[in-house]
């Protein structure tokens, strides 16, 4: 047996200690087990999920994984029956997010209500629980309805008191409140590594109680009620020192919603019915919400440099996603693209913290199959948004750092006159000699910009655009 190996069988031995130390602990503090029936009945109370085909109700979307090779990745509606749990109750890895949906699909188009915030805390040993159960118990940390034992970790279940609507202009203040929400409680005394903390989306989904966790199948995921309570977003933002989210814009009104029921649509609209409701495919995005524009280069080599200098290891995979939605949207050939995902696998596989969470040719190909998908829809996956969610990386808006126009273009002259010290693009019309330092000097920049800061108009940007 190598080293390594020695060492990774080590480390999982602790774990697994760990985690019957955390079971024994519970138990002797009075926390019984609850079932995952009797879980997700109280996550999603009788009559809060779809009773009957199109009441204007959601549905759970359990997510069965299967690394590449080894199976397919289903996804299951659960009514509120909750019969289809079974599913993915003792599944080697289901993930059931703390939302309905509509459709058939957990995409952030389909989702419909948020009924949990659901705090995600890794490497949480014997000790470290000790802790938390400590600073529920004297008020330092707000007390979960529920804390369930995912494994190396703890999700800790915050259960609202009511469902909240999880409409497009609600999603940023939510992200930015759960995000101070983890950084509250994930900290030196809940985790053994403290500096780390995974930043999850509000559409993230959470290892099914009673399915398996990353230890096997003597591992299973397991809840424990920790208390009665339900909270408002109030009381989450109250128990967060100098939390700064405004939670003001979860109270806007939300666009006018079509009077046309579900039904209605059926009759008026079979085709749009047939894809939105039965299929659960998304909402397509048009050209101008950054459907299908093809972008300069540079933007795809911008990328690569990312994934080189700041990509970590909870984001390797999206980060090959990434560059398969740049490539394409920047018109490089599906061949240069898998050439320079595989040729990243040794970079990406030094990034390795947890033995048990290596990077492989299998993850490279699996996440290749993003080249095979919708066109349209991927595109999406190029989104700041979307980026910086899933593979860590910030990206900042595109700005002038607050320059002047005048002095942000000299400074973009100056960039090109070291990049053509004799001036190869001299006699080039003004207009097109603009546009193309201002694509140099942004090359993540949309016409929109370029048109707003440069002065030029929308066809003189179009025309001499790349």
């Amino acid at each position: 047996m190598s080293k390594y190996q020695r060492r990774r069988d080590k480390r999982r031995y602790e774990w697994k200690s760990a985690y019957r130390g955390k079971e024994a602990l519970m138990l002797e503090r009075g926390y019984l087990e609850v079932s995952p029936y009797g879980f997700y009945r109280e996550l999603f109370p009788a009559g809060s999920l779809q009773q009957e085909p199109e009441d204007g109700k959601g549905n759970i979307i359990a997510t069965q994984i299967r690394p590449s090779g080894k199976g397919r990745t289903r996804q299951w509606v659960i009514d509120d029956s909750l019969k289809m749990l079974d599913k993915v109750i003792g599944d080697r890895f289901g993930l059931i997010p703390p939302i309905s949906f509509y459709g058939k699909t957990h995409t952030k188009e389909n989702a419909h209500e948020l009924f949990a915030m659901v705090i995600d805390v890794d490497y949480v040993g014997k000790q470290q629980l000790k802790n938390l159960l400590k600073q529920f118990g004297n008020g330092v940390q707000l007390r979960p309805t529920y804390l369930v034992s995912s494994g190396k970790g703890v999700h800790l279940y915050y259960f609202l008191q009511e469902p909240v609507q999880l409409y497009r202009n609600r999603e940023k203040v939510l992200a930015e409140l759960k995000e101070a929400f983890i950084r509250r409680l994930w900290n030196d005394t809940s985790s053994i590594r403290p500096d780390s903390p995974d930043i999850t989306g509000i559409y993230q989904g959470f290892r099914c109680v009673g399915s398996q966790s990353k230890l096997g199948a003597d591992f299973p995921v397991k809840a424990y009620k920790l208390s009665e309570n339900r909270y408002t977003l109030e009381d989450i933002k109250a128990s967060i020192p100098s939390c700064k989210v405004d939670l003001a814009p979860l109270y806007e009104k939300p666009r006018r919603k079509s009077t046309v029921t579900l039904e209605e649509a059926k009759e008026l609209y079979p085709e749009w019915y047939e894809k939105r409701i039965v299929q659960g495919e998304p909402k397509q995005k048009s050209k101008k919400q950054g459907g299908t524009w093809v972008c300069n280069e540079a933007l795809y080599e911008w990328w690569k440099r990312k994934i080189t200098e700041e990509v970590k290891a909870g984001g390797r995979y999206f980060s090959i996603m990434a560059l398969c939605s740049y490539g394409l949207k920047c018109g490089i050939s599906e061949q240069k693209i898998r050439r320079d995902a595989y040729a990243f696998l040794e970079h990406l596989e030094s990034l390795t913290e947890d033995e048990d969470n290596h990077f492989s040719r299998a993850d490279v190909k699996d996440a290749l199959r993003a080249l095979k998908g919708d066109r349209k829809r991927l595109s999406t996956i190029a989104s700041r948004e979307w980026i910086e969610d899933n593979t860590k990386v910030t990206i900042p808006a595109n700005k002038r750092n607050y320059r002047k126009q005048e002095v942000h273009l000299a400074r973009a002259r100056a960039v090109q006159d070291i990049d053509y010290p004799n001036h190869e693009w001299a006699g080039r019309p003004n207009a097109e000699q603009t546009v193309r330092e201002w694509q140099e000097s942004h090359p993540a920049g949309k016409k929109a910009d370029c048109i707003r800061e440069t002065g030029l108009s929308k066809p003189t940007v179009y025309k001499w655009w790349k």
